[in-house]
C-alpha cells in the first residue's frame, strides 16, 4: 500500500514541471505583422511576449518640435513591449543613443550596431532629415516584464525590424 502511494506521489511530482511550463506559454492572441505601423515578423515578436488572451498595440507620439514615435504592445492589459524612436545627430552609436535615453551599462553587440541589456536593446539606422537636424534614427525596444536575459531575442527582433522601420521614415537622399 505504501509503495503504491509513493509511486503515485512521485508520478504527480514528475508531472508538475510539465504543467508549470505549458501554462505560462499559452498565447491565445494572434501577433500582428505590423508594430507601430512598421512590418514586423510575428514569430520574432511572439518570442518576446508572455502568455495571455488579448494583445493590443497602442501607437502614440511624444510631444515636441521633433517627433518621438512610441508604441506599446499590451497583453491582457499590461504593457509588455515598448518601442521608441528618436532622431539623432550624425555619428550617434547605439550605445550613445542608450545613454541619451538614460539606459546605462548596455553591452555592444554585432560590432556596435546594437547595445543590449537583459530586457532592452538599442540600434541606430542612417536616416538624414534636415528638418529634424538629424542623420540617424535610434530605436529602443524594451521588455517591461522580462523573464531572465532576453537580449538575444531582442536583437533578433530588432535586426529586421530596424531595417523595416527605416523604410517608413522621412529620410532624405
Amino acid at each position: 500500500m505504501i509503495r503504491h502511494k509513493a509511486v503515485g506521489v512521485l508520478g504527480a511530482l514528475a508531472l508538475l514541471p510539465l504543467v508549470g511550463c505549458s501554462s505560462g506559454d499559452d498565447k491565445a492572441y494572434s501577433v500582428p505583422d505590423k508594430l507601430c505601423g512598421v512590418p514586423a515578423k510575428p514569430e520574432l515578436t511572439k518570442e518576446l511576449l508572455p502568455g495571455g488572451d488579448k494583445l493590443k498595440v497602442v501607437k502614440s507620439q511624444a510631444p515636441g518640435a521633433v517627433p518621438r514615435p512610441y508604441c506599446a504592445v499590451v497583453v491582457d492589459g499590461d504593457i509588455e513591449l515598448s518601442i521608441e524612436g528618436r532622431w539623432q545627430p550624425a555619428g550617434t552609436t547605439a550605445e550613445q543613443a542608450a545613454e541619451k535615453s538614460h539606459s546605462f551599462n548596455l553591452r555592444p553587440a554585432d560590432g556596435g550596431r546594437f547595445a543590449l541589456w537583459d530586457d532592452e536593446a538599442f540600434t541606430v539606422v542612417d536616416c538624414k532629415n534636415t528638418k529634424y537636424k538629424s542623420e540617424r534614427f535610434s530605436i529602443d525596444a524594451q521588455l517591461v516584464h522580462a523573464d531572465g536575459d532576453m537580449s538575444k531575442k531582442l536583437q533578433r527582433f530588432l535586426d529586421p525590424f530596424s531595417e523595416a522601420y527605416r523604410k517608413t521614415l522621412p529620410c532624405e537622399s
